[in-house]
């Protein structure tokens, strides 16, 4: 999805002047991280890739983890990475400072950067927060600092006075942007891709057994998927399992799940939940799997959402993610409004438990739905985007 009838935004004298579609660009792209191990750093990785066929394209990054690097050159931004506002203000500073070169466009990832005339919203930060208040969470002090600093840096970001486009990566971080930030003008959607090839349905017959029998599951039991930060929807995910004997729960994250242990411990379900940490081939963790049960607080989009899809899983998610809003609740996916609506989740995963042709057919509708959001369309229209704004006078 793409909104093409964007308001113009203002521009910048310090950018290059406009080129027709047939015409080589000079294409900067700031990302904290260059792999494909998740969300905005995927997604870098995926229009890089395509993009270097017929442009020429800069990638300032601080962490390289992709062999597939021929044609693009990259750049190292220093990080220091103790947490994540460290990160970001270590980077942003540096990065801002690399790209003097006279660049056609320079596409930022949220906050990697103060000089570029296109960003992406991955994320609204003060929108994330108050999820987390919403939700009857208490912020750190740490936390509350970090929403402080961070809001004030990422209005800049999106609203800055040269920043003539905005990609947010689903309607609900495009509201985000304007309820936040009152950034309206020049905002467009346009939805992540998915592999398709790497998510897929047959690598149940490559996967499934093996990984199962080194986890210690049987081909019997019905396991549901959790992918991710914990603090997500680990909590209501974990009580939603205690009233659904006979599933097990099975976590891949990177977080430490010492106190979801606790938790699991205190609902009388640790014996039915695996803690994994993260792994690269989480298609094999899909394959393995029967259902994907992921009820978020908040995800702008949530491209593991639309990979569990992909992979032919049906999905239990809230109406938080921004990928919700290609699920057509019922058909090829399962939604609830809220992820402490634990009766909702209950009803869905035993529903889905009891009927394994209502998984078959749920999980298909989901593939087939994903088919057409392909990394090409998103990088068709992101190239769009870019033509937009450099029509723009300077």
């Amino acid at each position: 999805m793409l909104t093409h009838d964007l308001s113009k935004a203002s521009s910048s004298a310090d950018m290059a002047p406009a080129k027709t579609p047939s015409q080589r660009l000079r294409i900067a792209l700031l990302v904290h991280d260059y792999h494909r191990h998740s969300g905005h750093s995927r997604y870098v990785v995926e229009l890089a890739t395509r993009f270097r066929r017929d442009h020429d394209v800069h990638v300032f990054t601080n962490i390289i983890d992709d062999a597939d690097t021929a044609g693009i050159t990259l750049h190292h931004v220093p990080a220091w990475r103790k947490n994540v506002l460290s990160t970001i203000l270590s980077f942003a500073i540096p990065a801002t400072l690399q790209v003097l070169g006279r660049f056609d466009v320079i596409h930022a990832q949220g906050l990697c950067g103060l000089r570029h005339n296109v960003a992406t919203a991955h994320i609204c930060q003060p929108a994330w927060y108050d999820a987390i208040h919403q939700e009857g969470m208490q912020l750190t002090w740490r936390q509350s600092v970090t929403r402080q600093v961070l809001t004030r840096l990422e209005k800049m970001a999106f609203t800055q006075r040269q920043v003539r486009r905005v990609i947010a990566v689903s309607s609900r971080v495009q509201g985000d942007l304007a309820k936040y930030y009152h950034r309206t003008a020049g905002v467009g959607v346009i939805y992540h891709g998915v592999d398709t090839v790497v998510f897929h349905p047959e690598n149940r017959s490559r996967y499934r057994a093996s990984l199962r029998a080194s986890l210690g599951l049987s081909e019997d039991q019905v396991v549901a998927l959790y992918v991710g930060d914990m603090k997500k929807g680990a909590t209501p995910a974990i009580r939603a399992l205690a009233h659904t004997p006979g599933v097990t729960l099975l976590f891949l994250t990177a977080s430490d799940t010492r106190s979801w242990q606790t938790i699991a411990e205190a609902e009388g379900v640790l014996d039915r939940v695996i803690f994994h940490p993260h792994s690269k081939q989480v298609e094999q963790f899909f394959a393995a799997s029967d259902v994907f049960l992921f009820p978020t607080l908040y995800d702008s989009y949530g491209l593991v959402i639309v990979e569990a899809m992909a992979a032919g899983l049906p999905v239990i998610t809230t109406r938080a993610a921004g990928a919700s809003e290609i699920i057509s609740p019922g058909i090829d996916g399962f939604l609830i409004d809220a992820p402490w609506d634990v009766p909702g989740l209950v009803g869905h995963l035993s529903q889905l438990r009891d009927d394994r042709q209502l998984r078959e057919r749920v999980g298909a509708a989901a593939r087939a739905t994903v088919e057409p959001f392909t990394w090409d369309r998103t990088a068709e229209q992101t190239l769009a985007v870019y033509h937009d704004a450099l029509r723009e006078p300077s």
